[in-house]
């Protein structure tokens, strides 16, 4: 991996003019007189919601970041002003690391799942990580919610949003580790499967899964910790979203073959390395998962970057229209 951070620009791409233009579509990421056009047909008919022309097509970053319960550092927020998401789903954020990220100019707004959640007096370390996202126009959040329906509801943050081209639903989940919660891994993953299936319009989240056990370039021959892992995660979950990072590799299938030939049996990309000593194993445990509707324009795994900020997870990065 290269150490330049993206613009939307990935670091598979070998051509320098082919990384200008994908910069370029992320630094200008709306269409100044579309949307423009859109704010106004909005003002005009004041909270009456309009529906956008189909021909109005938005360009956004989003990103994905288990930061490892740490408290905010310098490498954090340098880290993210240059790769300047416009919505970033957080994971293992204390109320501490939110609080201080949030009272700098770099999102406009931001929902923490232990605000809606918070952790009761006797409620042990676990309870006090939760999750976060942060964003700023043209996003505006109109409500945010939990999973109730979990074993750790402050690990299923959902916040709706809403822009000049129609509505976005933003989640940022935490599956908790097996080797902690047993039998809580597995439930949760096929809680949040079933949540998936019964909403509609666009989606986009991001998570630490904790899982596959193998992350292989055939998704057919993933290896899972639990059955019902692949519910969410597998080749034919049980919702209709897809992984960011597979449908980037479908339209590239040179950067798929490269992968292949470096690691063939994966991960397609290293978010996180487990265990400790010989048994280290870099895996893919962070994913960000867009609905049908979604264009995947880029992505990007910032794994040596993340830890040298101070995680032990990578920035997920994806460009999206």
């Amino acid at each position: 991996m290269n150490t330049e951070l993206p613009g939307c620009s990935n670091y598979f791409h070998r051509s320098e003019e082919a990384k200008c233009q994908r910069r370029k579509k992320c630094q200008a990421p709306f269409p100044t007189e579309a949307f423009s056009r859109a704010a106004r047909e909005m003002k005009s008919e004041g909270t009456k919601t309009v529906t956008a022309p189909v021909s109005l097509e938005m360009t956004f970053k989003f990103g994905s970041w288990n930061v490892n319960s740490r408290d905010l550092k310098g490498g954090h927020v340098d880290l993210l002003r240059r790769v300047d998401c416009d919505v970033l789903a957080l994971q293992e954020a204390t109320k501490e690391f939110h609080a201080e990220l949030a009272a700098l100019p770099l999102f406009e707004w931001s929902v923490s799942s232990l605000t809606l959640r918070p952790a009761k007096p006797k409620e042990k370390r676990a309870r006090h990580l939760g999750c976060s996202i942060f964003g700023r126009s043209p996003f505006r959040s109109l409500s945010a919610e939990l999973l109730n329906q979990l074993d750790f509801p402050e690990r299923a943050l959902v916040v709706r949003t809403s822009s000049a081209v129609g509505q976005l639903t933003i989640c940022s989940f935490h599956t908790p580790p097996g080797v902690n919660w047993g039998e809580i891994k597995p439930r949760t993953l096929k809680a949040i499967a079933e949540w998936l299936t019964l909403q509609g319009g666009s989606i986009v989240f991001g998570i630490d899964a904790n899982a596959p056990k193998t992350d292989h370039p055939n998704p057919l021959e993933n290896e899972w910790w639990w059955d019902e892992e692949p519910l969410l995660l597998g080749a034919a979950p049980a919702h209709q979203l897809r992984d960011a990072l597979r449908i980037f590799f479908e339209k590239r299938p040179e950067a798929l073959a490269e992968i292949r030939r470096q690691r063939p049996h994966g991960p397609l990309a290293i978010s996180h390395i487990r265990g400790r000593g010989s048994n280290k194993t870099p895996c893919r445990y962070d994913f960000i998962y867009v609905s049908p509707d979604v264009i995947v324009r880029d992505v990007t795994y910032l794994y040596e970057e993340a830890v040298e900020a101070g995680s032990d997870h990578a920035l997920v990065v994806a460009c999206l229209s």
